[in-house]
């Protein structure tokens, strides 16, 4: 059974893995993918059921909980999704620039229909990778519909008056936000990260 369980973590797993880098598989053939490597797993062919006495689970967790190492093909096709699109929002490829002027409008995804096999994949997990990202301010050169050096003089924060009246809470988010000296690009950075990658 440890070469049977081998061969589906490097050979299977590592296909698909690939696979879901470029697009998202549909729920239905994943589940027939666990199912095929279960009864292998198990029985040695993919059309022979076997009685278990392990859950899927528990087989798709970690070594060190107890599990025998195999990751769950939702799981990682749900994490190479979020993985695209977060490639699509901040990556400088020519293949990002690309999809990004097809499907976004200025940070909002479009609402009409655009045939694109990767946009189709992660379009559903857009706005919940856009609700863990932020803008860390560096040079302050990124085009956006108003520019932030507008409210920076002697590099410290500016902001009118008129603003700071309409929004009172406005001047305590913007103390947070620390002005660099040193001069580099504006990026994005994933919240729940130390790194910010």
């Amino acid at each position: 059974m440890a070469g049977r369980v081998q061969l589906v973590k490097s050979v299977i797993q590592g296909m698909l893995v690939h696979s879901f880098s470029i697009y998202s598989w549909p729920n239905n053939l994943i589940n027939e993918m666990e199912r095929w490597m279960r009864n292998f797993i198990w029985s040695g062919d993919v059309t022979q059921r076997k009685l278990v006495t392990v859950a899927w689970k528990k087989v798709c967790s970690s070594f060190n909980e107890g599990g025998l190492g195999i990751r769950s093909l939702s799981m990682l096709n749900q994490a190479n999704n979020l993985k695209l699109c977060w490639d699509l929002i901040q990556s400088n490829l020519q293949w990002a620039h690309l999809l990004r002027s097809r499907v976004l409008n200025g940070s909002k995804p479009i609402s009409y229909h655009v045939y694109s096999s990767i946009w189709s994949s992660i379009k559903h997990k857009f706005s919940e990778v856009m609700e863990q990202v932020s803008w860390q301010v560096a040079h302050l050169h990124q085009e956006l519909n108003s520019t932030v050096s507008n409210f920076i003089i002697n590099s410290k924060w500016a902001i009118p008056s008129c603003i700071l009246n309409a929004y009172p809470q406005l001047q305590g988010l913007v103390d947070r936000v620390t002005i660099p000296f040193v001069a580099k690009e504006d990026s994005l950075y994933w919240m729940k990260s130390h790194d910010g990658n």
